[in-house]
């Protein structure tokens, strides 16, 4: 088995406990360091005793970080091959391993795009001297010194997000994921080579209560889960969530049917139906059921593959875990009507590798709480939709909507539970200026008021808005 010890302030960290990690067949894959808690929390204080790389280093410093990333070694392993491994470990397709990837490093070249995108225009930029900002404006400031980062196993690319905390000065702790710790150690160690100190990022595989007092350490927290996650950190606000998705498509009567459809398969099957972006309920004006037959003949169409074959693009997973979703799957949807049930396909060869294949399922109602139920594979669910009742598409991290009418857009991208709207777009389409449910700098950073110098003309010393007394 590949030995993955955690990377600490001083280096490579190998501890007495270890965790078995099996591959997508059930296969013992990798013996991963599991990190005390008196370990983790030493290593927080460490963090926090160092200064941030300085703001103009930060480009060049991470555009290598890619170089490294794409070129050399890591583990024994270059990209190509980490990618197969990472596919073989996970069940993803081995083409959604390759595009998360590329995520991961378009990024780090172009990493100061987000941040200055999220930053208030009265704001000057990060690093910015109080004796050469404007002699009266706002700074944009970190809200911490240590974020941390508790990643899921789902796809590559959501390790695309955090390094953009570390052009802000914020200095990082990694949890991976139980599922997938390659890629987070790829890319610490990418980062670390090229030129960002150990003391400034680290990776600590450990449980789930040492992951829970990294949480109560840090300053800031990027936490991805379940509904439980969710439940547990929901009301935090040092806590950011990257919980379900629940992605939905809108395909109004006044549009072409077969574009809703085609929008529908795009979005169901982007990255196996695993990503949160992935479109999970359809709502459709006109003639629902027959819409989700439609989707049912071309989902059903989709073949299983090994996901080390190019054009895989169902999961895989041991045998156990495919008649465990598939099971629950039907057990959920009895009074519904299953137009294409799931199937538990086994791929063959060594080992229980099994592929998960689409299910779409019509409901009688929008109000149904199916029409919000993730699994982790192409599940779609189908529902009728009435432009009188909008209320019913919140809480969608992204609503896409097919439909010509003005009123409705306006009032679906007036929904408070709404993160992204796209007009005639899949829910899984992306773009660097778009933000992923908000963007991060906004969680991250703060407006922080300054003056220096003589004061303008016209400024007086007592405040434009003074509290009153019962204030104080």
């Amino acid at each position: 088995m590949l030995d993955i010890p955690a990377l600490g302030p001083a280096g490579p960290y190998r501890t007495r406990n270890r965790t078995t990690v099996a591959d997508a067949s059930g296969s013992p894959a990798l013996d991963v360091a599991a990190v005390p808690g008196l370990v983790v929390s030493h290593w927080i204080d460490q963090l926090r005793d160092h200064a941030p790389l300085p703001v103009t280093e930060i480009p060049d410093v991470l555009g290598k970080a890619a170089d490294v990333f794409e070129a050399e070694e890591i583990l024994g392993d270059r990209l190509d091959a980490h990618e197969r491994r990472v596919s073989a470990l996970t069940g993803t397709p081995l083409a959604v391993v390759r595009a998360g990837d590329a995520l991961i490093t378009d990024t780090l070249r172009d990493v100061v795009r987000a941040p200055s995108a999220a930053r208030p225009t009265g704001c000057a930029p990060v690093g910015t001297a109080v004796s050469e900002a404007p002699s009266a404006g706002a700074a944009w400031c970190r809200t911490g010194d240590v974020f941390a980062v508790h990643a899921a196993g789902n796809s590559p690319g959501v390790h695309a997000m955090w390094p953009e905390a570390l052009a802000l000065g914020y200095r990082i702790v990694v949890r991976p994921s139980h599922r997938d710790p390659l890629t987070p150690f790829r890319l610490v160690e990418a980062l670390r080579r090229a030129g960002v100190p150990p003391a400034q990022l680290i990776m600590a595989p450990c449980d789930h209560a040492t992951a829970d007092l990294i949480i109560e350490r840090a300053d800031r927290a990027l936490v991805y889960g379940g509904q439980d996650v969710v439940d547990k950190y929901g009301g935090r606000a040092d806590v950011r969530l990257q919980g379900p998705g629940r992605s939905k498509l809108v395909v109004a009567a006044d549009q072409d049917r077969g574009a809703g459809l085609d929008l529908a398969v795009t979005g169901g099957l982007y990255h196996a139906g695993t990503a949160c972006t992935a479109t999970t309920g359809v709502l459709v004006e006109r003639d629902p059921g027959g819409f989700a037959a439609e989707l049912a003949a071309v989902l059903g169409k989709v073949a299983p593959a090994h996901p080390l074959d190019d054009g895989a693009v169902l999961p895989c997973m041991p045998r156990a875990a495919a008649e465990r979703l598939t099971s629950v799957l039907l057990g959920r949807a009895k009074d519904a009507v299953v137009h294409l049930a799931p199937r538990a396909e086994p791929l063959g060869g060594e080992g229980s590798l099994t592929a998960v294949t689409p299910a779409v399922v019509e409901l009688a109602s929008a109000r149904d709480p199916l029409l919000s139920y993730e699994l982790p594979f192409p599940c779609v669910w189908v529902a009728p939709f009435e432009r009188t009742a909008v209320d019913v598409l919140d809480g969608s991290l992204v609503l896409s909507l097919l439909t010509g009418d003005r009123r409705l857009v306006a009032a679906a991208t007036e929904l408070t539970g709404v993160s992204n709207v796209y007009l005639g777009r899949p829910t899984s389409w992306t773009h660097p200026d778009v933000p992923h449910d908000g963007f991060l700098g906004e969680f991250l950073m703060r407006a922080k008021g300054l003056a220096h110098g003589v004061p303008p003309t016209g400024c007086v010393d007592a405040p434009a808005h003074p509290r009153s007394r019962s204030d104080i």
